[in-house]
C-alpha cells in the first residue's frame, strides 16, 4: 500500500485532533464549574440586594428617628421658650416616621434567617409601643401646648415621667444600634463571600488560560515533528509550487518549467506548467488592453474559457466605458467640491453658535456675580464669618445675600429651583426682590419672606397665555442686632443651626417655598433668640447634605453634616471653610457634583 500525500497529512491531523479534543474537554469542565460558581454568586448578590442592604438602611432610619425623638421629647419638656417646633417634631415622629420605619422593616424582616434577630426586632417593636403609650399618657396628654406648661402640676408630672422615659429610649436606641451593627456585619460577610466566589471563578479561568498556553506549545511542537516527517515528500515540492504561485501573484513568471514527479504533487506540477502558459498569453493581452490597444489579437483557450471570453468582452466595452467613466468622474468631483464647501459653511455656523452660547452664559455669570455681596462688605459687617460657595455649573441656582439696616445685619443662604441657567435667572429675581424690600425699611425676617413671596409670585406668574410658572426658592434668613445680642430667623424649607457649648440646636423652617403659594395663603414664622459670645450660626442650601459619595456612593446626609459642624466649634472661621470644602471634595471623590453647594457660618 502506497503511503500517499493524503495519508501523510491525515496522520498529522489525527495527532493534532487528539490534542485539541483533550483541551476542549477540559475547557468544558472548567466552564461548567465556573457556571455553578457564578450561579451561587448571583444568588448571594440577590440576597444582599433584597435583604441585606434594605435591612441596614431601614435600621439606620429607625435609629435616627429614635435619636431625634429623644432630643425633641426632652426639649419639649424642659424648654421654657414659647417654641412649639419640638412638640410638632415629636408628634410627627410618633405618628408618622416610626410607623413608616417599622412598616419598611416588617417587609424585610420576614426574610431574615436568624430567629435571634427577629426576636430582637420584635422586642424593639414592643418596647416602642410601650414607650409611645408612656409619652402619650404622661407628656402629650399633659403638655398639649405651651399654655399647659404654666400648670406646675402638669410640668412636674411630665418631668417626672421623662426620667422614666429616657432610660427606655436609651435602651431601645442601644438595641437598635446593636441590631444595625450586626446586620451591617452580616452584609459585609455576604459581600466578602461574593468576592471569594468571584475570585474562585477568576482563578479557574486563569488556570484554563495557562493550560491553553501549554496546549498551544504542545501543538506547536507536534506540528514541527510532523513537519519534519513530511518535509522531504510533501513540503519541498509544495514549497516550490507555492513560490511559483506567489511570484505569479506578483506578475513574475517562472524562468523554467517544473519537473513533475510521479505522485499527486507531480500532477499538480503539470497543471501548474499549463496554468503558467495560459496566464502568459492572457497577461500579454490584458497589458495591451490596459494600454488602450483594443486591436491586439487574442483567442480564448477554449469555448469554456470563461476568463478569456470575459477579457474579449471587456476589450469591446472598455472604450465606451472609459469615455462614460471620465465624464462621471468629472461630474462627481464637482459635486464633492460643492458638498465640501457647504459642510465647511455649516461647520463655521456651528462654531459661531457655540461661541455665542458660551459667551452668553459667561456674561450671565458676570451678571450673577454682580448681585453677590462684595467680600469687603461681608468682612465689615460679619468679620468672624465664612461663605463656602461651590456652583455646579458656570452659573448657579444658589446665591448668598448680605445687607444692613440702621439696627440689624441681615444675611441669607438662598436655593432657587434648579441649577445652571434656569437657577441663575431665579437668583437674579430673588436678589433684586430682597434689595427692594430692604430699601422699603423692612428688617423683620418673617415679614421680608412674606413680601419676597409676593414679589416673586408676581414676577413669575406673568404670562400672556395665562400659564403660571411654579418655580420658587428655599432659603434661611437671619437678622442679627448690631450689638450681637439677639438674632431673628425665618426660613422657607431651610433650617437654622446654632452651635453653643459644643451642642447643636435646630430651628426648623416653614415647609412651603417662596413663590409656591398665593399672597396671604400662608405666613412665615419669625423666631427670636438671645445670643451669647462664641455662638456659631449656620445657614445653608441642601447641596452639601445631598452630595453623593463615600465608599457606598450614598448621600452625605444632614446628621453627618451636623456632627461635622460640632467638631469644628473651636476652629477659626476661615479654617472651618477649608475643612468643609476638603471634606465634601473627599466625600465626592469621582462622583459628579449633583447640586450647587452653599454654607454660611457666623461666629458671635
Amino acid at each position: 500500500m502506497r503511503f500517499t500525500v493524503g495519508r501523510k497529512i491525515g496522520l498529522g491531523f489525527i495527532v493534532v485532533g487528539i490534542l485539541i479534543f483533550a483541551v476542549f474537554g477540559y475547557t468544558i469542565s472548567i466552564v461548567n464549574g465556573a457556571k455553578i460558581t457564578l450561579d451561587s454568586y448571583g444568588q448571594s448578590n440577590k440576597q444582599y440586594n433584597e435583604i441585606g442592604e434594605p435591612t441596614v438602611q431601614g435600621l439606620e432610619s429607625l435609629e435616627e428617628d429614635i435619636d431625634d425623638l429623644s432630643f425633641h421629647v426632652n426639649n419639649w419638656v424642659y424648654n421654657t421658650t414659647n417654641d412649639l417646633s419640638s412638640l410638632h417634631a415629636m408628634n410627627k415622629i410618633l405618628d408618622t416616621l416610626l410607623y413608616e420605619d417599622l412598616k419598611a422593616l416588617d417587609e424585610v424582616s420576614t426574610k431574615w434567617d436568624k430567629e435571634a434577630d427577629i426576636e430582637t426586632y420584635d422586642e424593639i417593636k414592643k418596647d416602642l409601643e410601650v414607650l409611645k403609650e408612656d409619652i402619650d399618657l404622661n407628656i402629650r396628654m399633659v403638655l398639649t401646648d405651651f399654655a399647659s406648661k404654666a400648670d406646675v402640676t402638669n410640668l412636674f408630672m411630665a418631668q417626672t415621667a421623662i426620667d422614666d422615659i429616657n432610660p427606655k429610649l436609651d435602651d431601645i436606641l442601644s438595641k437598635t444600634h446593636e441590631l444595625r451593627e450586626k446586620k451591617e456585619s452580616e452584609s459585609a460577610q455576604q459581600k466578602e463571600t461574593m468576592n471569594v466566589k468571584f475570585t474562585e471563578t477568576s482563578d479557574g479561568f486563569s488556570f484554563l488560560f495557562k493550560l491553553i498556553i501549554v496546549a498551544l506549545f504542545v501543538l506547536v511542537v507536534g506540528t514541527m515533528i510532523i513537519a519534519l516527517f513530511t518535509t522531504r515528500s510533501i513540503t519541498r515540492p509544495v514549497t516550490q509550487l507555492k513560490g511559483i504561485l506567489i511570484n505569479l501573484g506578483k506578475g513574475i513568471f517562472p524562468k523554467q518549467k517544473v519537473d513533475p514527479s510521479n505522485d499527486e504533487i507531480g500532477e499538480m506540477s503539470i497543471a501548474m506548467n499549463q496554468l503558467v502558459d495560459g496566464l502568459k498569453r492572457t497577461t500579454d493581452f490584458a497589458n495591451e488592453v490596459g494600454k488602450s490597444n483594443f486591436d491586439y489579437p487574442y483567442t480564448p483557450l477554449s469555448s469554456e474559457d470563461v476568463l478569456g471570453h470575459a477579457l474579449v468582452k471587456m476589450r469591446d466595452e472598455l472604450a465606451e466605458n472609459e469615455r462614460i467613466l471620465e465624464q462621471k468622474v468629472k461630474e462627481r468631483t464637482a459635486e464633492v467640491v460643492r458638498q465640501k464647501e457647504e459642510i465647511e459653511r455649516q461647520s463655521e455656523k456651528l462654531e459661531e453658535l457655540y461661541k455665542d452660547v458660551t459667551d452668553s452664559i459667561r456674561y450671565a455669570k458676570r451678571l450673577q456675580d454682580s448681585i453677590l455681596p462684595q467680600n469687603s462688605l461681608i468682612e465689615r459687617l460679619l468679620p468672624e464669618s465664612f461663605v463656602l460657595f461651590k456652583p455646579k455649573d458656570i452659573v448657579s441656582g444658589d446665591f448668598y445675600w448680605v445687607s444692613e439696616t440702621d439696627e440689624k445685619i441681615l444675611f441669607s443662604a438662598v436655593d432657587c429651583t434648579g441649577h445652571g441657567v434656569p437657577g441663575a435667572f431665579m437668583s437674579l429675581i430673588g436678589a433684586n426682590a430682597l434689595n427692594q424690600i430692604i430699601n422699603e425699611k423692612e428688617d423683620k425676617p418673617a415679614h421680608i419672606l412674606n413680601k419676597l413671596n409676593k414679589l416673586s409670585s408676581e414676577a413669575l406668574n406673568k404670562s400672556e397665555e395665562g400659564i403660571k410658572v411654579r418655580d420658587g426658592m428655599d432659603l434661611a434668613l437671619c437678622a442679627i442686632s448690631k450689638d450681637m445680642k439677639s438674632l431673628e430667623y425665618s426660613g422657607a424649607n431651610n433650617p437654622l443651626y446654632l452651635v453653643r457649648d459644643g451642642e447643636i440646636s435646630i430651628t426648623k423652617a416653614d415647609k412651603f417655598a417662596i413663590a409656591s403659594f398665593e399672597d396671604g395663603e400662608h405666613h412665615y414664622t419669625n423666631h427670636e433668640f438671645e445670643l451669647k459670645k462664641g455662638d456659631l450660626v449656620y445657614v445653608f442650601s441642601d447641596g452639601y447634605a445631598d452630595q453623593f459619595g463615600g465608599v457606598k456612593g450614598k448621600k452625605f446626609m444632614y446628621r453627618q453634616f451636623r456632627e461635622l459642624l460640632v467638631s469644628l466649634k473651636d476652629e477659626p472661621m476661615h479654617r472651618q471653610k477649608e475643612i468643609l470644602n476638603d471634606k465634601i471634595e473627599e466625600w465626592k471623590g469621582t462622583f459628579e457634583q449633583v447640586d450647587d453647594i452653599l454654607v454660611i457660618g457666623v461666629r458671635i
